[in-house]
């Protein structure tokens, strides 16, 4: 009788046990299933471009005086800020900003490789020159570029380029270096995130209109340039430090100047606008808000 009573007591524990089980196996399936709904919700949560306050332009420090100086606010929304054009683009088509402001030239050649997007003037207070910066010690280079682009000025050559590589958007040659038989090597530091002024080839080396420019001053000037890629926002670093003795000066802005007493800057051999570019944000939204500023 004891034995019995053991048994029925043991059994009753297993079976409080099972049930027990199946409690804890259905609310945990609970949790799960909450928290699968949850996260769903969080997932679907996008921000409402509709709202102005949700709405992102990406920006990059180009020029000089700082962009954000130049132009404070966007003509919708806020500012996102970017170090590298490739991280922008790859924001735009991924609908993390609405729309950019790059440079006109900039604005052509992304369209001229992805047709889908849309581009417009982005507003007064430009034209921009683009000009070239050394070294305030280094008279001699600031007077052979100085020299260089008055020679592709005068003989057409500096038209011709503009045509080839911005005008008409190439992206195939003037890459590498330039040949001389001067002893002197200056090296130009190439950001390659200002296309098709410059930018950096599949292989890995620097080209585009401004690297063809240097190339047709090499040849007037009888003067050696090589070309290495430098972040944008370390082109002054490494030149006041001397690894590199030329950069490209994306600045002048009307209105403003980028004048330093640690630069000799030269003339200007391109004028360039801004332009607004979106993938498939309505462009109307944001000329309209450009004409209410």
């Amino acid at each position: 009788e004891m034995l019995r009573s053991l048994v029925g007591s043991e059994m009753c524990i297993r079976d409080r046990r099972k049930i027990n089980m199946k409690k804890v196996r259905v609310l945990a399936g609970l949790i799960l299933c909450f928290a699968m709904i949850f996260a769903m919700v969080g997932c679907g949560e996008q921000k409402n471009p509709e709202k102005e306050e949700n709405i992102l332009c990406g920006i990059m420090n180009w020029q000089e005086p700082n962009d954000l100086g130049i132009f404070p606010t966007p003509a919708l929304g806020e500012w996102k800020q970017y170090s590298s054009l490739t991280s922008m683009v790859l924001d735009l088509n991924a609908g993390n900003v609405e729309y950019l402001l790059v440079p006109a030239s900039v604005a052509s050649y992304l369209k001229a490789q992805d047709d889908s997007l849309t581009i417009a003037p982005g507003g007064a207070g430009v034209p921009t020159e683009i000009r070239m910066a050394v070294r305030a010690e280094d008279t001699e280079l600031h007077q052979l570029l100085q020299d260089g682009i008055q020679t592709l000025r005068e003989d057409g050559t500096l038209d011709d380029l503009i045509d080839t590589y911005i005008t008409n958007v190439s992206t195939s040659g003037a890459a590498g270096g330039s040949q001389a038989d001067n002893e002197k090597t200056y090296v130009v530091g190439v950001t390659g995130d200002l296309p098709p002024l410059d930018y950096v080839a599949a292989d890995g080396v620097p080209a585009g209109f401004n690297v063809a420019l240097m190339n047709a001053i090499s040849d007037k000037m009888d003067a050696v340039f090589t070309f290495v890629q430098v972040e944008a926002d370390a082109r002054l670093s490494a030149l006041s430090s001397g690894k590199i003795d030329v950069i490209f000066w994306y600045g002048n802005v009307q209105g403003y100047t980028s004048e330093r007493d640690e630069l000799l800057i030269t003339d200007e051999y391109y004028e360039d606008n801004v332009y607004y570019v979106t993938k498939s944000f309505d462009m109307n939204r944001i000329l309209e808000a450009m004409r209410a500023q």
